[in-house]
């Protein structure tokens, strides 16, 4: 029987799409389970997974420096491994890039910590992560040796399955599921209604909700265009202008990383529009708050996965501007991929003509994720269901 569970990645607090993803994780297992388990969840910040995940079961291991760790790497988390029941890799951390840096790389921690807790007798599993890139053979030969460790695998799309089947993971030994994420609880329409007060806007109006990411380097490279962030913050200011003087409706800017935050004070400043321009952010609001006031807005255009994940799983249109392989994945699953782009050609004219055509066809959008959004959650609960098998003993 499995009582303790540790949950093995990024649980800083910085990121809401990380927050979302371990409750995503805790209510899909305790469901499925019908029991409370006990999650130790190794983290910089104790304090923040003591007070974010309040309601569910949990233990904190501090893995600050004075510790003994870098980040995952080190006695506290080797002796949560070895002391749980199972262990669940999760989020996108199964890449080599940095590969001996332990505290930006996790694939490096998870090769020596995944193999000491099957040793110790307990059980391990990837919990629909998000795998790659992977670019060298060292890189290759410590992924297949972490999934040689796992009692189950599964991954949240399609791409993560490829690199599997490039590194020699037999196809019976993994599922591909959908994002945890998906299944991450909202707050009460009082309490939404409530944060819509404050940010002086209403959630029962046409709203545009728009989110922007820092890491430009990303797709600086795929675009070949020499963008530095003010002309990334210019272009982007004058496409959402452009649109704002066809479309008149009232903007929120939304932050799901702390890192994201002056970036978009940045946009903010460069707007030249007469409608009102609200802001959240992470530092202010949990993912549970973000999700509900992003079930109330009538489209979101984002750039972090995340955020497009925490709107559309309540049914919000997304369009999406793909910094990495993963958005344009999250798009192809829901079934409209035309409702994500790419930085090919980028522009402030063609980000307004795609802004445009996506608010014109948002309730064709949400008629669609009514459709496939509750099937992508049931797929995403089978790594609960694999959970289950092994709670039951049939694995």
């Amino acid at each position: 029987m499995i009582n303790s569970v540790c949950l093995l990645g990024s649980a800083a607090g910085r990121n809401a799409g990380d927050a979302a993803l371990i409750s995503g994780i805790m209510e899909a297992i305790d469901l499925r389970l019908t029991r409370r388990l006990l999650y130790r969840v190794p983290t910089l910040f104790p304090r923040f997974v003591e007070q974010t995940y309040r309601h569910n079961r949990v233990e904190a291991i501090n893995v600050m420096p004075w510790t003994g760790s870098l980040k995952l790497l080190g006695w506290p988390t080797y002796r949560a491994v070895t002391q749980s029941d199972l262990s669940l890799v999760f989020d996108a951390v199964l890449f080599d890039r940095s590969l001996f840096n332990p505290m930006f790389n996790f694939l490096s921690s998870l090769y020596f910590l995944l193999p000491a807790a099957k040793k110790a007798g307990r059980r391990v599993g990837l919990y629909n992560c998000g795998v790659g890139p992977i670019t060298t053979d060292l890189g290759a030969k410590m992924l297949k040796k972490v999934c040689d460790s796992c009692d189950f695998i599964t991954v949240r799309e399609e791409g993560s399955a490829e690199v599997l089947r490039r590194i020699g993971v037999p196809e019976n030994r993994f599922l591909v599921t959908a994002d945890a994420a998906l299944n991450a609880p909202g707050i009460s329409d009082g309490e939404i209604e409530s944060i819509y007060r404050t940010i002086g806007l209403k959630p029962n109006q046409e709203i545009l909700a728009i989110n922007i990411n820092k890491y430009l380097n990303t797709w600086s490279e795929q675009s070949g265009m020499k963008l530095d962030v003010n002309g990334f913050l210019d272009l982007m200011a004058a496409a959402i202008n452009q649109l704002c003087r066809k479309v008149p409706v009232p903007l929120l800017l939304v932050s799901t990383y702390h890192g994201d935050i002056e970036l978009t004070a940045e946009l903010r400043k460069r707007l030249q529009v007469t409608q009102p321009v609200a802001a959240i952010d992470n530092r202010q609001y949990d993912h549970y708050q973000i999700k509900g006031v992003l079930s109330k807005v009538s489209m979101l255009f984002a750039m972090r996965l995340h955020a497009m994940i925490l709107a559309s799983s309540s049914g919000t249109p997304i369009a999406g501007l793909a910094y990495q392989p993963k958005v344009q994945h999250y798009f192809d699953q829901l079934g409209i991929a035309d409702s994500c782009t790419d930085f090919q050609q980028f522009s402030s004219e063609r980000i307004h003509r795609f802004l445009l055509a996506n608010w014109e066809r948002r309730q064709a959008t949400r008629a669609i994720l009514a459709d496939r959004i509750p099937q992508l959650q049931q797929k995403a609960m089978i790594a609960a269901d694999c959970v289950a098998e092994l709670d039951a003993g049939r694995n």
